[in-house]
């Protein structure tokens, strides 16, 4: 099954890095936008997505807002994957209390994300046990 990720960074580089990186993996499909373009790509829902992969760098919103934008902007309750330079224990219980479903530690390998979110993902993956997410 294709996971479709929107992959939501201000960063240009960065955004062309973790884009290429999940669209070389075979079950991924990647619509790579910032953080303005997001909003024009989730309400006018055309695509569907399976997880928003949301960099936590871009705003200097909290994550509970930023992860409320984005709630916000899509039609369906699509979950959200932070990707987070501070990812202590307490940052992640915050996040998760702001709505994301899963938070991915900042730096980390391009290579290996693909796996770590179709990990996430899976039947037994955070995001799946996640109540309202579950595939």
């Amino acid at each position: 099954m294709t996971i479709h990720a929107l992959l939501v960074d201000d960063d240009p580089d960065t955004r062309a890095i973790v884009a290429l990186a999940l669209d070389l993996h075979p079950r991924f499909a990647v619509t790579a936008v910032s953080r303005l373009d997001a909003a024009d790509v989730l309400r006018r829902g055309i695509e569907k997505f399976e997880v928003i992969l949301l960099d936590m760098k871009l705003s200097d919103m909290s994550a509970a807002a930023l992860v409320a934008t984005m709630r916000q902007w899509s039609p369906e309750p699509v979950p959200i994957v932070l990707l987070a330079a501070r990812a202590g224990d307490a940052d992640r219980r915050s996040y998760r209390s702001a709505g994301a479903q899963a938070v991915i530690a900042k730096p980390f390998d391009p290579v290996a994300l693909p796996d770590r979110v179709v990990d996430l993902l899976e039947p037994t993956g955070p995001v799946a046990r996640t109540a309202g997410y579950a595939r």
